[in-house]
């Protein structure tokens, strides 16, 4: 059996950073706890999908090109558990994202990176005010 999240946490909007790079992650949990928002990590879709089973999440941050499942498998896989939180996919070849599957997907932004601080900021807090 699945232990769904019932209630957001306290602090600000939580995001879940998928990304197979450890120091990117630490550098965006760095940036979006400054803005303050709650932020929870996952080096791997598989542990994405986990953390999505189990915490609160308001948007999944995801990197495009990961080992084994790549950020659309794992969207997938997360959209089939009834999860629908708002995604922003992160990526150094944009172009490569296949458009009409992420925004079926219920992605929002894919993000060129590496992108500074602002652009990480920016497009976080424009996904939360896009949906709530």
């Amino acid at each position: 059996m699945v232990a769904w999240p019932v209630e957001p946490i306290s602090e600000g909007p939580s995001v879940l950073i998928t990304d197979d790079s450890a120091s990117w992650r630490s550098v965006v949990e760095e940036v979006l706890a400054r803005a303050g928002f709650h932020t929870l990590e996952a080096a791997c879709g598989e542990e994405a999908i986990q953390v999505v089973r189990t915490q609160w999440i308001d948007i999944v941050l995801i990197d495009f090109h990961m080992p084994r499942l790549d950020g659309i498998e794992t969207l997938r896989v997360i959209r089939a558990t009834g999860n629908w939180q708002p995604a922003v996919i992160m990526t150094g070849q944009p172009e490569q994202v296949p458009a009409g599957e992420a925004k079926a997907l219920g992605v929002r932004r894919v993000m060129t990176k590496p992108a500074d601080r602002q652009v990480i900021v920016t497009t976080i807090t424009e996904t939360v005010n896009r949906t709530g």
